[in-house]
């Protein structure tokens, strides 16, 4: 019976370290909005004017060929490994990669319009 608890206790652990990792990581992230929200008020109130930080700007080409390069890499694995059937599902991950860098690109031909 004590043979039995060994498992159990080592799942759990692993699942329950993961969700208080990713709960920490909300609460400070929801620590943080709150902070600034609240020094975002007070300057207001005291007629400070506030630098807002830029927006991020997220890097599709790196996404894309991130993707691009994992579902190439996933498809020549399994079908290698498995057969083509099972290679197909490579096409996914390929696919998103595609797209992310056709909005790269979508992206760049708009800032140099603007220039």
């Amino acid at each position: 019976m004590n043979e039995l608890w060994i498992p159990i206790i080592g799942i759990l652990a692993i699942f329950g370290t993961a969700t208080a990792v990713i709960i920490a990581i909300i609460v400070s992230n929801y620590r943080q909005r709150q902070l600034r929200s609240a020094e975002i008020l007070a300057a207001i109130e005291k007629g400070i004017e506030v630098p807002f930080p830029p927006p991020k700007v997220r890097n599709y080409r790196n996404y894309g060929l991130i993707w691009t390069s994992f579902g190439v890499a996933l498809i020549i694995a399994l079908a290698v490994a498995v057969n083509l059937k099972v290679a197909v599902w490579g096409l996914l991950p390929l696919g998103l990669g595609v797209a992310y860098l056709l909005i790269a690109r979508g992206e760049n031909k708009e800032d140099a319009d603007e220039s």
